[in-house]
């Protein structure tokens, strides 16, 4: 066997004893400190690459946030920095963007990729004294399972053996975490044995992070052509956005109100996805006017000037935006929705800063892109490090009078604001809240008992009674009681809880307090 099988087998072991029947927790952080290390056995000159470390910084960073708040987003950012940091340790001299595709193609033929290079091994001649120190780790293998499986047998057969081995626990031996365990080895083994594209390889090998010069002969009057027309698209660009600007700097910093006829949900929603498309768009035509290097074409000096101010103008426009999304943060709530509208923003401010980079450097548009990618890797991880379900719980709460509190969203989002809701259910303000609308209730109760005992089903007026109960009460999450819909979410949560270290995370620490 080689070096690296024994890693493999190690890790799969590592996985089946952290990660069977467990929750998301430390055992995340451990996986990932152990099999970064593994990485470094297999490979000691990946601490030479800047990349390298920071891949694994990254893995670090969400697997600590998996240790911290358990949240589902850390979890996805964790796995996909894994798949990444598996690709860039195999090949650190590509992009995040073709390592990350190369080891998520890995993983999904990982079977078939397992059995080729079995045919392969068994039909190599060249590792006989390795065959032969895999044969007999293959050997202690079969013993070891045929051992477990007398020992099951033997203690089923005698109450005396049984009871003399029972300080032996091998209650985990199952279907299930044979099945587990086989699933985990299929899965390391895409990321310890990495598969590439050959042709795709060396065709990203070949690109390079600098512009190419234009080939003037012959073409001088189409590139001058092409300069003159960006000339005057971008001057129109810059026109707009100047007068789109000055009517967002007025309106939102000196009016500080929305225009007459125009509501949040078009001040933000439509404004954001209009903004996106057009920063896209225009990128899109940028990248193609300086697809090369065209410095000492006529026009060019200008048009350049040109989109840098067009730059500027549209950090400005989304600054802008992420005002008026903040204004609809305070008028409404905050929600995963508006949450995304300033991590698409922020990504969006991020681009056009490498835009201005790329165009300042004479950088060509594969290094656009792979920077990009990089920023989107970056923004996923550091963006799991905040418990947004607490935050939002929060928030709401607190910046809001509890009458417009939307608490069926609250209650949709993850536990982890199990803490918030109960301690606001125990506050003055909400019981005498709560005991108000049960009294309206218990009210509209005995109008409908009397209404249907008199016509035998619901009039027109005990439906509109109904309705407008329903809108004016936000303590009814689905027409449920709030203490009812509190203790189910918190015994669905003692249901899915694991009392074991490996489990262990400062969230269900958090919970478990503000439930006893």
């Amino acid at each position: 066997m080689k070096k690296n099988d024994y890693l493999l087998l190690t890790a799969t072991c590592l996985y089946s004893f952290l990660f069977y029947k467990q929750n998301a927790g430390i055992n995340f952080l451990v996986f990932n400190l152990v099999f970064i290390f593994i990485l470094l056995i297999r490979n000691r000159s990946l601490v030479k690459s800047k990349k390298w470390f920071w891949a694994a910084g990254l893995c670090v960073i969400s697997s600590a946030c998996v240790f911290i708040h358990s949240s589902a987003l850390s979890i996805v950012a964790n796995i996909l920095g894994l798949i990444l940091l598996a690709g860039i340790s195999f090949n650190n001299t590509t992009s995040a963007l073709f390592a990350f595709l190369f080891s998520a193609f890995s993983l999904a033929g990982s079977v078939v990729f397992m059995v080729v290079d079995a045919i392969k091994r068994n039909q190599s001649d060249t590792e006989l004294t390795s065959h032969k120190n895999g044969h007999k780790v293959f050997a202690g293998v079969i013993v070891l399972l045929l051992t477990l499986l007398f020992f099951v047998m033997y203690k089923s057969a005698n109450p005396l053996f049984a009871e003399n081995t029972k300080w032996i626990n091998l209650d985990f031996l199952s279907f299930q975490w044979i099945a587990f365990t086989i699933g985990g080895f299929i899965l390391l083994y895409g990321l310890f044995y990495h598969q590439t594209v050959s042709c795709i390889e060396r065709w990203e090998n070949s690109l390079s992070i600098y512009n190419e010069p234009a080939i003037t002969p012959g073409k001088q009057r189409q590139l001058e052509a092409e300069r003159f027309a960006g000339v005057l698209l971008f001057s129109m660009l810059n026109l707009m956005l100047l007068v789109l600007n000055i009517g967002d700097v007025n309106t939102l910093y000196f009016l500080g109100v929305l225009p007459k006829g125009v509501s949040h949900s078009d001040f933000v929603h439509n404004g954001v996805g209009v903004t996106i498309s057009s920063i896209v768009f225009a990128t899109l035509l940028i990248m193609y006017l300086f697809r090369r290097n065209f410095n000492g074409i006529k026009h060019h000096f200008l048009f350049k000037i040109l989109v840098y101010s067009w730059i500027i103008q549209n950090i400005l426009m989304v600054s802008s935006t992420m005002v008026r999304n903040q204004m609809y943060i305070q008028t409404f709530d905050f929600t995963y929705k508006r949450i995304g509208v300033y991590v698409w923003l922020t990504l969006a401010v991020i681009g056009l800063i490498i835009m201005f980079l790329k165009l300042t450097k004479e950088h060509s548009n594969w290094y656009l892109i792979k920077v990009n990618v990089a920023v989107w890797f970056s923004v996923l991880t550091f963006s799991a490090c905040f418990n947004w379900d607490k935050i939002i719980t929060h928030y709401n709460l607190n910046n809001k009078p509890l009458r417009q509190v939307d608490f069926s969203y609250l209650f949709s989002l993850s536990d982890a604001n199990i803490p918030e809701l109960k301690s606001i259910s125990e506050s003055n303000e909400f019981k005498q809240l709560y005991d108000k609308e049960q009294k309206i209730w218990m009210a509209y109760k005995v109008e409908e008992k009397i209404l249907s005992s008199i016509n035998g089903y619901s009039t027109p007026r005990f439906k509109a009674l109904e309705a407008q109960m329903k809108l004016n009460s936000n303590l009814a999450i689905e027409g449920r009681n709030y203490y009812d819909c509190l203790d189910e979410k918190i015994n669905h949560y003692l249901k899915e809880y694991t009392n074991d270290w490996r489990s262990f995370d400062f969230r269900d620490k958090e919970i478990t307090s503000a439930i006893y």
